[in-house]
């Protein structure tokens, strides 16, 4: 009769462990799903981000081709701008000496 206490401390003492280890296994599992929803979430994330960023390259590229329109818009009005000038100093010039000439004629 004395192996009775034994034997049921034994078994109680087997089935404490068994739970710890199920418990444990449990907690695991648990622990690896929630990492999993958190890697999906940061997926999620560097996805959401990667497109952005896709959207300001792309945007990026069309302001840097409108910049060389402008940039060539502005030659071809500085090349004006200097015709411009030269033939306005020639009509100066013709004016002058039109001017010149009425005044040496009075």
């Amino acid at each position: 009769m004395n192996y009775i206490p034994w034997i049921i401390s034994f078994c109680s003492l087997i089935v404490a462990i068994l739970s710890l280890a199920h418990t444990s296994n449990k907690d695991r599992t648990n622990e690896i799903r929630e990492d999993t929803e958190k890697f999906d979430g940061i997926e999620k994330s560097l996805l959401k981000a990667n497109i952005k960023l896709d959207q300001v390259c792309s945007t990026t590229t069309e302001t840097r081709a409108d910049i060389k329109s402008l940039n060539t818009d502005l030659k071809n009005m500085d090349t004006r701008v200097v015709v411009l000038e030269r033939d306005m100093k020639t009509a100066f010039n013709a004016i002058a000496e039109l001017k010149r000439k009425v005044n040496h004629e009075d």
